[in-house]
């Protein structure tokens, strides 16, 4: 901001009032500061990117803050509590086991089906919580974002933090259960190889939540079709079949291959169910999928960071 100062003539001055007749204590000068409105920022205003980075990087103490708040109160108002984390996929998979195990035998040719079906449903209704969260964050943040000033993905990241937790507490729970369930699964080292998959599926849930945010603020009815297509995408990525049994089309098999969310199921059912190491290409499809649904979704949702605060 731009400013400048004149000199007015004050009491006492040669120029003023009482110039020349010997009065003592003369006022000091008076400054009088001009402001330029062409350097002001208007409220809101997007920053720059590098800016925007550093602002978020202020702003890790609350986003840290907000999203252990969020996990605790997130059950809060059941009796049960915490204990959902955990009951939610199990129950989830075990009512799938029954239907697609049981009734229409698709688990055929597929050890320990249990354990299949409910690994990978904790997986996917990690991302199909997370993306659909943060899709909505500007909506269900408004208060927040209409009434302080702060870079607006602080708030989708907090909504990523608190999903990540309680994914951990309910992957713990889940390998735990597999332990203890027949048929029992031995505990391997591949097992730690989970840790580098969680982080791409968060970075690849941040990065998707954050490309839908801006498209869901402008049209909220998005929100609710939102939740359709991550179903549909839930049946489309292998979750309660091995694809190569029932495909033989090379191209349809190069589909699956290709979606990140299959790859994570895949890729977390090798490690744990066979203990054995993923193929490479998994590791790179997943990779290069999360960086880049990431950097695109960080740079549409910096892009619309003005609209946040609009009043509808």
């Amino acid at each position: 901001m731009s400013t400048t100062a004149d000199q007015v003539p004050g009491p006492g001055t040669a120029e003023g009032p009482g110039a020349g007749d010997g009065s003592t204590g003369a006022a000091p000068a008076t400054r009088v500061e001009h402001f330029d409105p062409a350097a002001m920022n208007a409220v809101g205003a997007r920053p720059p990117l590098r800016e925007y980075v550093r602002e978020l990087w202020g702003s890790r103490h609350f986003i840290a803050y907000d999203a252990r708040v969020r996990l605790a109160v997130s059950q809060d108002h059941t009796f049960l509590g915490k204990a959902w984390i955990v009951l939610n996929p199990v129950l989830l998979g075990l009512t799938f086991y029954v239907i697609f195990g049981l009734l229409l035998h698709t688990g055929r040719g597929i050890e320990n089906f249990v354990a299949f079906i409910v690994l990978g449903l904790t997986m996917f209704m990690y991302s199909s919580r997370s993306v659909v969260a943060v899709s909505r964050s500007m909506a269900s943040g408004k208060a927040l974002v209409r009434g302080f000033m702060f870079p607006r993905a602080a708030l989708t990241l907090s909504i990523v933090m608190r999903d990540a937790l309680t994914q951990a507490y309910a992957l713990g729970s889940i390998l735990v259960f597999l332990l203890i369930v027949p048929p029992l699964e031995p505990i391997s080292w591949t097992w730690l190889l989970l840790i580098p998959v969680f982080a791409l599926q968060t970075v690849f849930n941040w990065g998707f939540g954050m490309l839908l945010a801006p498209a869901v603020h402008k049209i909220p009815d998005l929100a609710n079709m939102l939740s359709f297509l991550m179903r549909l995408w839930m049946y489309s990525s292998g979750i309660f079949y091995d694809p190569s049994r029932f495909v033989s089309d090379e191209r349809i098999l190069a589909l699956f291959h290709f979606n990140p969310l299959y790859q994570v199921l895949a890729m977390s059912r090798d490690l744990v169910l066979r203990a054995q190491l993923p193929a490479w290409s998994s590791w790179g499809v997943l990779s290069c999928a999360s960086l880049l649904v990431f950097v695109v979704g960080f740079l549409a949702f910096w892009r619309n960071e003005e609209s946040y605060a609009d009043e509808r």
